[in-house]
């Protein structure tokens, strides 16, 4: 006597619901980047506007995994002809926490800082997180 259970359905029904996790997740990942690139275009130096304008985002899936990226990617020539990483220095100059020892001045937009990018992630992390999990959770409904 044996007892047969065919648990196909029940496996197909498991990856089904994985992928709308994944697809839900890089919704979510999307909304959370998008917000974040906002949030630090209002606070990245804007002389030339060079540097908002080099900002972007960028979602990617790689198998179960879903990741995002926020980047700015403005570079300068400086007096001597060499290329420069503007959006590195300016998002790393010194502001009064100690660490570059380079002051920060912004005489064009009252209101910027550095560490535009990295302060709102961490500011805001918990509620990017809630973003990603409401889109996973209206995606499995």
């Amino acid at each position: 006597m044996s007892i047969e259970f065919d648990i196909s359905g029940l496996l197909g029904g498991l990856e089904r619901s994985k992928n709308q996790v994944i697809k839900a997740a890089e919704v979510g990942v999307h909304d959370a980047t998008d917000s974040l690139l906002n949030t630090s275009r209002d606070l990245a130096p804007h002389d030339k506007g060079t540097l908002r304008l080099t900002a972007g985002t960028n979602v990617e899936v790689n198998g179960d995994v879903v990741e995002g990226e926020v980047y700015y990617n403005a570079t300068e020539t400086d007096e001597y002809d060499a290329r420069v990483n503007y959006a590195l220095i300016t998002h790393e100059l010194h502001s009064g926490d100690g660490f570059s020892g380079i002051a920060y001045k912004d005489p064009t937009t009252p209101g910027t800082t550095p560490k535009y990018l990295e302060r709102p992630l961490k500011q805001n992390a918990e509620e990017y997180r809630d973003m990603i999990a409401k889109a996973i959770r209206e995606g499995l409904s």
